[in-house]
């Protein structure tokens, strides 16, 4: 039988300024260690879209080029981290270039993500906050947004394995 799943939807500025931004997600009543039944929360896929305040590709300075980048983890964070930091379930590394002699959204581009949906049963995460964090780089002439949709499930677990995968996400 298929599991039934459901969206949680977040969004971070990052700007434009090489300042890394985030944004808490509180799935506390997602995940629950203290119960004799643990809850956790398993994210079968994620979904990003880079825009800018209103919903289009961020414009980028003439003849230039710039990154941009963001991450899901389990821990705050206060900078962009390497795909190696225990927390880090999904993250993606964008370099961008406007080859245009005026100002537009880049038509270039170089993309590298690591997804929950890239590994066989998704993401299992027993923590009560998600943390997502973005950076847009300066060459960007508006504020950098990401937006996530992660598609989810919930699970039953033993409070002792409930527990050691809290305690090695934080």
């Amino acid at each position: 039988m298929a599991k039934n799943t459901f969206f949680i939807r977040a969004s971070v500025n990052a700007g434009d300024s090489n300042q890394f931004g985030q944004a808490e997600i509180d799935i506390g009543s997602y995940t629950d260690l203290g119960s004799s039944s643990p809850e956790l929360l398993r994210i079968h896929n994620v979904n990003i879209a880079m825009t800018d305040a209103a919903g289009f590709i961020p414009q980028m300075t003439n003849d230039t080029a710039g990154s941009a980048a963001w991450q899901l983890t389990t821990q705050s964070q206060t900078a962009v981290v390497l795909q190696d930091d225990r927390s880090v379930i999904a993250s993606g590394r964008g370099a961008f270039r406007n080859p245009d002699g005026t100002v537009h959204a880049p038509t270039q581009a170089f993309e590298s993500q690591l997804l929950p949906q890239d590994f066989s049963e998704g993401y299992l995460v027993a923590v009560p906050t998600l943390y997502l964090g973005g950076l847009g780089d300066a060459n960007f002439t508006e504020d950098v947004y990401f937006t996530a949709i992660l598609e989810c499930s919930t699970e039953k677990a033993s409070k002792s394995n409930a527990i050691s995968l809290a305690v090695s996400q934080m």
